[in-house]
């Protein structure tokens, strides 16, 4: 029997999600989060590269799970979050 992998897993949210080959997945889930959210769907969506630049030397690097661009030129961070924290979504208003 095989076992799948779970993908709320970092690694394999990423390897879903957040490739070329799998861009029609990440457009069908924005798609049916947006939805339900009230937003329009998308048409479009371009992925970019994660990883921030720094500003200075001793700055921290940031990484994005996904790091999109929509057809109108939106930018969309997409986090996967393992465990619930309510303040990140008040955050994120």
């Amino acid at each position: 029997m095989t076992e799948l992998l779970d993908p709320r897993n970092d690694f394999v949210f990423k390897r879903v999600f957040g490739s070329e080959d799998n861009k029609d997945v990440l457009l069908a889930f924005l798609n049916r989060t947006f939805k339900e959210s009230g937003e329009p769907p998308l048409a479009e969506i371009t992925l970019l590269n994660p990883y921030t630049d720094k500003d200075a030397p001793l700055d921290k690097q940031s990484i994005f799970d996904i790091w999109a661009k929509t057809a109108t030129g939106e930018l969309i961070n997409v986090e996967m979050c393992y465990h619930q924290h309510s303040e990140l979504f008040l955050f994120a208003k």
